[in-house]
């Protein structure tokens, strides 16, 4: 079978699978990521997975000791924030490498539009079989 529209299939079946493959691999590298960020006084150290989810809490030194609740606690939120963020924005541009057309999402911190991805997806199915899928915001 050959013709216009078994190349265009065989395209699009081609780019589904090194989707499928990016989204393996990402996957892979959140399962497998680890941040670890130490407090500017070394007071404490925290190590948070790929998804920003806190896995450890130890405390390098003594300091922690003669430190007051309050600054101690502050110092642990500070520092969890800090893993946080850090881990986030790798993943996220982990994410973005494998989004459609530069697409930007930043899902681990929940700032992300299903509406704003499904219109992406429909232009792009759009673009790849005209008048295939309904425009933007209408339903079949």
């Amino acid at each position: 079978m050959t013709g216009p529209v078994h190349d265009m299939m065989e395209k699009s079946f081609t780019a589904f699978e090194e989707q499928k493959r990016a989204v393996e691999t990402f996957e892979k590298a959140v399962a497998e990521a680890e941040t670890t960020v130490t407090a500017k006084n070394r007071a404490v150290s925290v190590t948070v997975d790929g998804r920003g989810d806190l896995t450890d809490v130890k405390f390098p030194t003594n300091a922690y000791r003669t430190m007051a609740p309050a600054e101690l606690s502050s110092l642990l939120v500070e520092t969890v924030t800090s893993a946080r963020d850090q881990a986030r924005a790798g993943m996220n541009e982990l994410l973005e490498a494998i989004l459609p057309g530069g697409m930007a999402a930043d899902f681990l911190t929940n700032s992300v539009h299903i509406d704003e991805m499904m219109d992406e997806a429909m232009r792009a199915a759009n673009q790849m079989f005209p008048g295939s899928a309904p425009a933007s915001g209408e339903r079949r």
